[in-house]
C-alpha cells in the first residue's frame, strides 16, 4: 500500500453507491462494503500498525500519548449510560448541553458556554458533537480554535454521511461536512478525516494549529460536490496514515 495519504479507496466506494443507497437508514450497507473492504486493505498493510476502534478509543489515546489533562465535550450528555463522556479517561472533564435531562456539566448552548467563559478557559483536547448543522458546528470549531491550547487538538463527529438523506438530519450526520470543508480554506491550520473504519464508526475529523494547502475550488454545498472532491476537500486518511501524521513517535509496528 502506498504510503502517502489514501486518496482513492473511500472515495471510490462512496462514489460507486450514491445512487444505490440514499435514505437515513441505508447507512449500513455502505458502512459494511466498506470495513469489508477496508479491513482486507489492513491486513495486506506491509508496514504493520495499530487499529484503532472507535472515537472513545481514539480520544483516550490522544490523552494518554500527549498527556492532555483538560478535555471539553460539546454535546455530550452523561445522562446516557453509552455516552461517550462515560468512556473518556482525563483529569478535567467537561460538557455542555442547554438539555436539563443530559445532565451536562453546564446547562449551556455552546454559543453561549464559549460567550461566557471566553478568556477564562483553555482545553487541550475538544470533542465537537452537538447539532449537526452547518453554521452551529462552523460557530463550534471557530469557538473552539479559541478556547485550544496551542499544542492541543480538536476531534468532529459525522464528517461523511454515508448516504445523501443522512445531510438531512443534524441529529445524525447532517452537515458537519460543510462546516469542515469552509475551513479547508485557511492555511494556518491542520485538517484530516479519518474514514471508517480506519479507527471509527463513524468519519472523525481532526483539526489542530499548523500548516496545510488551502482547498482552491470555490466549495458548493451538496452531497455531489462532497464526494467528487472528497478527498481533496475533507483530506481523507487510513489508520496507517493517522499514526504517521499525528503519532510518529509512537508508531506501532509488528
Amino acid at each position: 500500500m502506498s504510503k502517502k495519504l489514501d486518496k482513492t479507496e473511500y472515495g471510490k466506494l462512496l462514489r460507486a453507491l450514491k445512487d444505490s443507497f440514499t435514505s437515513v437508514n441505508e447507512w449500513k450497507p455502505v458502512y459494511a462494503a466498506q470495513t469489508e473492504s477496508g479491513k482486507a486493505m489492513f491486513e495486506q498493510l506491509t508496514e504493520k500498525c495499530a487499529w484503532i476502534q472507535d472515537k472513545n478509543e481514539t480520544i483516550n489515546f490522544f490523552i494518554k500519548a500527549k498527556g492532555y489533562k483538560k478535555y471539553l465535550e460539546i454535546g455530550g450528555q452523561p445522562s446516557a449510560a453509552t455516552a461517550t463522556f462515560h468512556a473518556i479517561n482525563c483529569e478535567l472533564k467537561e460538557c455542555m448541553d442547554p438539555d436539563p435531562k443530559a445532565e451536562a456539566t453546564y446547562e449551556l448552548t455552546s454559543d453561549d458556554f464559549f460567550d461566557k467563559f471566553r478568556g477564562q478557559k483553555k482545553y487541550d483536547i475538544i470533542f465537537i458533537d452537538g447539532w449537526h448543522e452547518h453554521q452551529q458546528v462552523f460557530n463550534d470549531i471557530q469557538n473552539s480554535l479559541d478556547f485550544l491550547e496551542d499544542d492541543g487538538i480538536i476531534i468532529l463527529h459525522d464528517m461523511i454521511p454515508l448516504t445523501r438523506d443522512l445531510e438531512k438530519d443534524p441529529k445524525r450526520t447532517g452537515t458537519c461536512w460543510r462546516a469542515f470543508a469552509d475551513f479547508r480554506k485557511r492555511s494556518d491550520i491542520e485538517m484530516h478525516v479519518l474514514v471508517p473504519p480506519w479507527g471509527s464508526e463513524d468519519c472523525l475529523g481532526f483539526i489542530r494549529r499548523g500548516t496545510q494547502n488551502p482547498f482552491e475550488k470555490e466549495i458548493q454545498y451538496d452531497y455531489d460536490f462532497l464526494l467528487d472532491n472528497l478527498e481533496d476537500l475533507m483530506m481523507t486518511i487510513d489508520v496507517q496514515n493517522f499514526w504517521k501524521i499525528y503519532f510518529p513517535e509512537v508508531l506501532f509496528r509488528y
